[in-house]
């Protein structure tokens, strides 16, 4: 199994994006077409989500709370069991911006929590700091 931190056949890092909302898919590939360092993969569904990270051990997975088929906290609970998966940042962007879902998803083992309407900087340098955790 390759490791967490196993960087894509091109050398770029690749990011995980699971988020159900287009726009907001389309806002963060969009961000991310500028930086060719990075390879974005998405994925609309929790279950499929998961299949993406075992399939290609990202380097950072961005996550949504409110998923068709599975909570953000269900997934980022199997993630954070996963064995080599484990040890993947995952960082929340929610427009759940309330104090308790915070710390419940900090406490379930985020990275970090970003709300939306996304800040595009902000977004930015705590991406690029769990790149580098990721490493």
């Amino acid at each position: 199994m390759a490791p967490a931190s196993a960087p894509s056949p091109d050398g770029a890092r690749t990011v995980l994006y699971i988020e159900d909302n287009l726009s907001n898919l389309e806002l963060v590939q969009r961000i991310l077409a500028r930086q060719p360092d990075l390879r974005l993969l998405t994925a609309t569904r929790g279950q499929e989500g998961l299949h993406l990270a075992q399939q290609h051990h990202p380097r950072v997975i961005l996550l949504d709370v409110h998923l068709p088929d599975l909570s953000g906290d269900e997934v980022l609970r199997r993630l954070k069991s996963e064995g080599p998966l484990a040890s993947i940042p995952v960082v929340v962007i929610s427009a759940d911006a309330t104090p308790v879902q915070r710390a419940r998803l900090l406490s379930l083992g985020a990275r970090d929590y970003l709300t939306k309407p996304l800040d595009v900087r902000a977004f930015m340098a705590v991406l690029r700091q769990a790149l580098e955790e990721g490493e």
